[in-house]
């Protein structure tokens, strides 16, 4: 039973473990890059295992091919990620505004080269992200725990707790859990790599224009 457990979990967490030893490695290279630079690298170089880890799982549980989403679709999810994402945003920013808290990791990835962040930050590192947490450790906790609730709260512990401060933690949970509801919703990857992808270009966007002023 405990060996059992044992590599369940590490079939879980052994995924982000290598994308966060990938980040120290290269944090540990002495590139002098930026954070929003080097957080994108992590997520091309891990992309390509953890995509083929995604399709391998597909094919154990007979999950069918990723369905397309028709152009209304890819609207209506964006959107709806933006509109999330400017509501969340403002709620927590509020929250840290009363408490006196700033959001460092945020500033230093906002505060890189435009082009890396919309690229980098922008498209590549939601995709990975997906793959990796909705992709990999949600559906395979959902398979370990046969309860959708659960793996969805637990799933959204881990993205939470992986981002690795409580202000961003208050941000990702939340986000985690509606990223989940989205890949439920529409049976598919692509919603959520969509999803995504519009919460962080319109961030990024977002803080561009606010920084002109």
């Amino acid at each position: 039973m405990f060996w059992e457990w044992a590599d369940k979990t590490g079939r879980v967490i052994g995924p982000v473990l290598v994308h966060y030893l990938v980040i120290v490695i290269i944090s540990m290279m002495g590139l002098h890059a930026d954070a929003a630079f080097l957080t994108s690298m992590a997520a091309v170089i891990v992309l390509p295992l953890f995509w083929r880890m995604y399709k391998k799982d597909g094919a154990l549980c007979g999950r069918g091919e990723e369905r397309r989403l028709s152009a209304a679709s890819c609207l209506q999810i964006a959107a709806l990620g933006i509109v999330c994402n400017l509501v969340l945003t403002l709620v927590i920013n509020g929250i840290l505004s009363f408490f006196s808290f700033s959001n460092q990791t945020q500033e230093a990835l906002f505060a890189s080269n435009l082009i890396v962040q919309v690229v980098g930050i922008g498209i590549i590192v939601p995709i990975m992200e997906e793959v990796l947490f909705r992709g990999i450790v949600y559906n395979r906790l959902k398979g370990y725990t046969k309860n959708a609730k659960s793996a969805a709260i637990l799933a959204a512990v881990i993205f939470a707790v992986y981002h690795g401060n409580v202000v961003q933690m208050l941000f990702a949970f939340p986000m985690a859990l509606i990223l989940i509801a989205v890949y439920e919703k529409w049976g598919t990857l692509r919603a959520d790599i969509t999803f995504h992808m519009a919460v962080n270009l319109s961030s990024v966007i977002l803080t561009a224009i606010l920084s002109s002023r």
